[in-house]
């Protein structure tokens, strides 16, 4: 295992509670320290960390509505494209059509 090796937060949590299960805290502390009202474990510890997976920005319905308005900005640039061509407008052309794949793709994700 490496550093860059990742695991899911819940394998982390269930991993520490199964060592916690195991190991005595009480023959780790010394009779004459006082004991802490509460002692907080590494799974507790995790538990309260962020999630690494990010939520998802946009519902399905509005990933579809910005999907339609690509679709409307690519048939008017191309329409003018045909008429007239433009180098700017091919790179507009070429930028839309990447985003409109990316939406696709973000709208195929949220339905698996």
């Amino acid at each position: 295992m490496t550093k860059d090796d990742l695991i899911s937060r819940q394998a982390a949590i269930d991993a520490l509670f199964d060592w916690e299960m195991t190991y005595d805290w009480d023959d780790h502390c010394r009779e004459e320290d006082p004991k802490p009202a509460y002692i907080v474990s590494p799974s507790d510890v995790i538990e309260r960390l962020p999630s690494a997976q990010p939520e998802q920005r946009y519902t399905e319905e509005e990933l579809r509505v910005f999907q339609h308005g690509i679709s409307l900005s690519l048939l008017s640039k191309r329409s003018a494209q045909h008429w007239r061509y433009d180098e700017d407008t091919a790179t507009e052309i070429e930028f839309l059509e990447r985003l409109y794949d990316k939406v696709s793709a973000d709208i195929k994700g949220g339905q698996g």
